[in-house]
């Protein structure tokens, strides 16, 4: 693969770690789309918990963009702290699963591997609107990290983070909203019958939803379905158990939260 403006070649590297559900958008985007390892290295981070017990991505132990910056500080390599990035072979960085997946969508052939997005203007324009709900109405909301600030910092009333009050109403609004929409777009996955971008977006955030004690059954029926669909597949299946399976198994640390948010018990 060359890149563009400099005729430089090599892989993409996606620096991603299997507890981000934003990283996971974008694997199970490269293993459904079928992106072979000699086009996109996958390169997973190094993970800690800070003071608050919130979980923290660092720079990859040995590996050679480690060296250059000098340390483990992810924000060294990507300001926003965050992954996934995408790294390109003449050091340019991506941000963002969506521009991320746009982008390396456009190096591979049109003819090749899985479709991810539907040909119909409205069904496409469908599978883009669950994508973005997710990604700018649920994620952040629902975000443990958020919620543990929010406790320790800001006064809000404290809970178990992963079952908070706050992270329930969003995950229930946001979802609400998805299962109306796919009611009438979606036939075995999201929309239509081919699995689209719009469950590779689905499919981490359902999962995080399940360790909130979400009841995707009772409460999200065209959901429920659409995930016993996607989960069927074997590309999917594959993602989720390198994750460890299909409740999210590790969002932060208790100890620490506790000792993080006694001054709030206090009050």
């Amino acid at each position: 693969m060359t890149t563009p403006g400099n005729g430089r070649t090599g892989p993409f590297r996606l620096f991603f770690h299997p507890a981000s559900s934003a990283s996971m958008r974008v694997t199970l985007y490269l293993r459904c789309r079928g992106v072979p390892r000699d086009v996109v290295e996958l390169v997973s981070t190094g993970l800690e918990t800070d003071h608050r017990g919130i979980l923290v991505f660092t720079m990859p132990d040995g590996d050679r963009e480690t060296e250059k910056v000098g340390t483990k500080d992810l924000t060294a390599f990507n300001p926003e702290g965050r992954v996934p990035v995408l790294l390109l072979p003449d050091g340019r960085k991506l941000t963002q699963t969506g521009p991320i997946i746009d982008f390396i969508d456009d190096f591979l052939p049109r003819d090749e591997g899985m479709r991810l997005l539907p040909d119909d203007p409205w069904a496409r324009a469908q599978a883009k609107r669950i994508m973005w709900i997710i990604a700018s109405d649920v994620q952040p909301y629902q975000n443990i990290a958020f919620i543990i600030q929010a406790m320790g910092e800001w006064g809000m009333v404290k809970a178990p983070p992963t079952e908070h009050p706050l992270r329930l109403h969003y995950i229930r609004r946001e979802f609400g909203a998805i299962d109306g929409i796919m009611a009438e777009c979606a036939g075995r996955f999201a929309v239509g019958d081919e699995l689209s971008l719009a469950d590779c977006f689905l499919v981490p955030q359902i999962r995080n939803a399940l360790l909130a004690g979400i009841d995707l059954a009772a409460e999200f029926p065209t959901m429920a379905r659409v995930w016993e669909n996607a989960i069927a597949v074997r590309q999917v299946k594959e993602v989720l158990d390198e994750a460890g399976g299909i409740v999210q198994p590790l969002v932060f640390d208790e100890d620490k939260f506790e000792v993080y948010t006694e001054p709030a018990k206090a009050e």
